[in-house]
């Protein structure tokens, strides 16, 4: 993925080419809301500091997983006719019925395989 999926920007808009039929109340901020929470996810289970920007090769798989299974997520909260509000968007359209389970598997796989730092503190007495 390398470069191309280098910063939540590149993953918003990635996200917006890979789901054509998004409703139109979809604006990029909601997407780049989305990306950034994913990246926040990945950072926090890793214990790395990843940044917006130069976001590297071995997290990218991972982020781009999680932020399609939580867009596929806020899609189907509109199927029962709820209305879905993130930041200034909301609507009440019905949707597709799409599984976000498949993707959210594959983030945590993708995670696992990362692991996590741990740092080991000894306290003198």
């Amino acid at each position: 993925m390398a470069d191309t999926l280098s910063t939540i920007g590149s993953i918003s808009n990635h996200l917006f080419t890979i789901f054509p039929d998004l409703p139109s109340g979809f604006s990029g901020l909601v997407l780049l809301e989305i990306a950034d929470m994913a990246r926040q996810h990945v950072a926090n289970f890793t214990g790395q500091n990843i940044g917006s920007n130069g976001i590297g090769d071995s997290f990218q798989s991972a982020i781009l997983d999680f932020a399609k299974a939580d867009l596929i997520d806020l899609i189907n909260a509109q199927q029962g006719g709820e209305e879905v509000k993130l930041g200034e968007l909301s609507f009440k359209d019905t949707g597709e019925a799409i599984s976000a389970e498949q993707y959210r598997m594959l983030g945590e796989m993708k995670l696992n395989a990362l692991g996590k730092d741990y740092k080991v503190v000894q306290a003198l007495s």
